[in-house]
């Protein structure tokens, strides 16, 4: 049994018609103060029984966990404190977000400040009458 995610809190979770059918959506629990939002997509979701029935519209401190499995087929371990679902799924999708540990990595974009002078008197004078068709001859381009 290999835990997938642990969600934190309340998580919505909403029963879809198509190819998603199991939709969970809330904020992943990631060591003591980090909480991120996340979303947990499951395609082909079906019980044993009428389970799926039995999910609320929220759940409280979910985990989902991977099950072993005959081969081509995915079990899923849903754990909460109002239930504990077994589902079998064609697939599941984590949607994390990463925004933060993204713009962490890659640096801002360093202009200089003359740099941004220029592009700031050149679109200010781009908005007076006939100074664009001036800018142009005096380039030499038509």
């Amino acid at each position: 049994m290999r835990e997938l995610i642990a969600f934190d809190g309340v998580v919505e979770c909403r029963r879809e018609a198509g190819a998603v059918n199991l939709l969970l959506r809330g904020h992943e629990r990631r060591g003591a103060a980090a909480r991120c939002p996340a979303q947990a997509l499951f395609a082909g979701a079906s019980s044993a029984g009428d389970g799926m029935g039995a999910l609320a519209r929220e759940l409280h401190e979910v985990r989902i966990f991977e099950l072993a499995a005959a081969p081509g087929t995915r079990l899923v371990l849903l754990s909460s404190r109002e239930v504990q679902l077994e589902l079998t799924v064609r697939s599941l999708q984590l949607h994390r977000e990463v925004g933060r540990e993204f713009f962490r990595a890659v640096p801002p974009p360093r202009v200089s400040l003359r740099r941004r002078l220029g592009w700031t008197l050149l679109l200010l004078v781009l908005r007076l009458p006939g100074a664009e068709s001036l800018l142009t001859q005096l380039r030499g381009n038509r």
